[in-house]
């Protein structure tokens, strides 16, 4: 499976709930029934930002973001295709009128399941995009991420078994794309979904001993972990063709 994935910012003279509304019950339900004739178009997710103002975790998880937006297809050339013709289409709103272009991003990427929720026990989800470290092509960095470090995390109990879910998304340039007016241009070639039965457990798999000696230097060997965006989530809207 292939997904757009889109961190969304809100324009700054559309409300927050105005704008959620806009994706939720004009924008992805426009987008589902343009598509509907294609087989490719599998669904849409809205995902909502867990709201931590004024908690301790505000800080960590600044609220950047108004949404994260995934749009699934069955394959790469057909993803394409159906956004091209969604660019296209004069049925479908224009979704960049309610976006603050300079911020956020949006990029295809193959879908690669590592530790699948397969009993929906994800409570909190966390996604993560970031960039390949420097001096390292971005084909090797994938193919190192997607069969190494699956394994090497695992030698990290009190992280990976927390975990319910890890899910990669491998990012792939698109000329097409990144020349639409409606889309964030901005691509990253690694996004990681990551999710715990609870925020704390989510936290805690992410700050223990095992994480920082195994897992974090690991990471480092081919990504920058310093430099990434971060989306909380405990909601999310579903549309389909």
């Amino acid at each position: 499976m292939w997904r757009l994935t889109a961190f969304l910012k809100r324009n700054s003279a559309m409300a927050g709930d105005d704008f959620l509304a806009f994706l939720t019950g004009t924008w992805a339900p426009a987008v589902c029934a343009a598509g509907s004739g294609s087989a490719s178009l599998k669904n849409i997710r809205i995902h909502l930002p867990l709201d931590l103002s004024g908690s301790p975790l505000e800080s960590l998880f600044p609220p950047r973001f108004d949404a994260l937006v995934e749009i699934a297809f069955e394959d790469f050339d057909s993803a394409v295709a159906s956004l091209v013709a969604l660019d296209r289409d004069p049925e479908v709103p224009d979704l960049g009128d309610a976006l603050d272009l300079s911020d956020g991003a949006a990029w295809l990427g193959e879908v690669l399941p590592k530790k699948p929720d397969d009993h929906g026990r994800t409570g909190t989800r966390m996604t993560v995009a970031g960039d390949v470290i420097d001096g390292m092509a971005e084909g090797e960095a994938q193919r190192y991420w997607g069969e190494v470090h699956p394994v090497v995390a695992q030698r990290a109990p009190e992280t990976w078994e927390r975990l319910t879910l890890y899910r990669q998304v491998h990012g792939r340039r698109s000329s097409a794309i990144e020349e639409m007016s409606w889309l964030p241009r901005r691509y990253y070639p690694m996004c990681a979904d990551m999710g715990a039965v609870s925020l704390e457990e989510l936290l805690a798999a992410y700050d223990n001993d095992q994480y920082r000696a195994i897992v974090r230097p690991d990471e480092q060997k081919f990504s920058k972990p310093e430099d990434m965006l971060t989306f909380v989530t405990r909601e999310y809207r579903e549309v389909m063709p």
